[in-house]
């Protein structure tokens, strides 16, 4: 008895075997089946689309590079002008006089015996402007 039990156990193993066996095959056809789907055709349509997607990238940078090209001297033109008006204002800034120089020239005018009117005219200010300095000047 310890025979036939040994005897169908192995039948058993061999069945499985089989079956295993079988899954393996129609597996590795599955595998084949995939290799032989992509062809030499097919690779040489990929590289070609690759191509031409590298063809398009180099395209696309140079309109970039342009761009930033423009655009940098877009920005140079922007700091050539801000200079300039700098350089305005500096000129702007250092012929207007400071209130401590006018009030002494002011002062010395009026010391020298010209009148509000000409001190005015010949500081480019006005009448009112002189009047206040002189006025605050000999109220102290």
């Amino acid at each position: 008895m310890n025979y036939n039990l040994i005897l169908i156990i192995a039948f058993l193993l061999i069945g499985i075997l089989y079956v295993f066996v079988f899954i393996l095959l129609i597996k590795l056809k599955s595998i084949e089946k995939k290799l032989i789907d992509v062809s030499y055709e097919d690779v040489q349509i990929i590289i070609n689309e690759l191509k031409e997607l590298l063809v398009e990238s180099e395209r696309v940078s140079e309109q970039i590079d342009n761009n930033l090209k423009e655009k940098e001297a877009l920005l140079e033109d922007l700091v050539d002008l801000i200079d300039a008006k700098i350089n305005r204002l500096e000129v702007i800034s250092s012929s207007v006089p400071s209130e401590k120089d006018l009030k002494s020239q002011i002062i010395a005018l009026y010391k020298s015996g010209k009148n509000v009117s000409e001190i005015a005219k010949d500081l480019n200010i006005s009448v009112t402007e002189v009047n206040l300095v002189l006025k605050l000047l000999y109220e102290n």
